[in-house]
């Protein structure tokens, strides 16, 4: 078998993290030949260049891509950290993957853009499928337009109800 090249976006959220183990899992089948990219991107506001300098941006990502590594040397995985910028990152990413032919993306989105009934604006992902999750739209345009198999992981519904109610009472 051969192995698999696994994209993901980093940017230490815990969704993110989530992506990142279960990439390392998957890329573990066949270490030899698998590989693991994380991707930083740094969204630039169309009122500058986006190659402009953006030291605070760039150090952040940089940190974020940094602990992905550690994490793959600790994990065992091949690693080969991506950081860009560009004017948005869902189009980034499927550049990169269509450019570094990606067998497979893993993408965590949170509970955190879950659509309300009482209204809000919906991606089209969502409108399609008559669904109560808004993935936002980055997420949602990544999986309109990836050139290769996407995962979406996210929470279970427990963990974040737990996690909300916990929030609740500290209050």
């Amino acid at each position: 078998m051969a192995g698999i090249s696994v994209l993901v976006p980093f940017d230490r959220s815990p969704e993110s993290r989530r992506g990142l183990e279960i990439a390392f899992h998957l890329a573990r089948v066949d270490r030899r030949k698998s590989r693991v990219l994380p991707i930083y991107v740094v969204e630039v506001d169309r009122a500058y260049p986006v190659d402009s300098d953006l030291p605070q941006q760039s150090a952040r990502g940089e940190a974020c891509l940094a602990e992905a590594e550690a994490a793959a040397r600790e994990a065992r995985v091949s690693c080969d950290a991506i950081l860009l910028q560009a004017r948005s990152a869902g189009p980034a990413v499927v550049d990169v993957a269509a450019t570094e032919k990606i067998d497979l993306l893993v993408l965590g989105v949170s509970h955190a853009n879950a659509v309300h009934t009482s209204g809000g604006e919906q991606t089209a992902l969502a409108r399609r499928a008559g669904a109560g999750i808004d993935l936002g739209h980055t997420a949602d345009y990544i999986l309109s337009h990836a050139p290769c198999e996407v995962v979406v992981v996210r929470e279970s519904a427990y963990h974040h109800d737990r996690f909300a109610d916990q929030n609740q009472l500290e209050r």
